[in-house]
C-alpha cells in the first residue's frame, strides 16, 4: 500500500494557485518542507494535515484514500 499524499497536497495547492512559498509560509514551515512532502521524501505533521484538510475543505478519508 503506497499512499501518495504528497501529489494530493500539490494538487490542492495548485487548485488555489499556490506556490509552495506560500503554503509553507501559512503552516509556518519552509519551502523545503513543502517540497519534500510533494516529492514523498516527508510527511506533513498531523497538526499540518488537519490545517490542509480545513484550508483544502477536503476529508482526512480523502487525502489519505489511495
Amino acid at each position: 500500500m503506497n499512499i501518495d499524499i504528497g501529489s494530493k497536497i500539490k494538487t490542492l495547492r495548485l487548485s488555489k494557485s499556490m506556490t509552495q512559498e506560500q503554503l509553507a509560509k501559512a503552516l509556518h514551515v519552509s519551502a523545503q518542507a513543502v517540497s519534500k512532502w510533494e516529492s514523498g521524501r516527508g510527511y506533513p505533521e498531523m497538526e499540518k494535515i488537519l490545517y490542509i484538510c480545513n484550508r483544502y475543505q477536503v476529508s482526512i478519508a480523502d487525502l489519505f484514500a489511495e
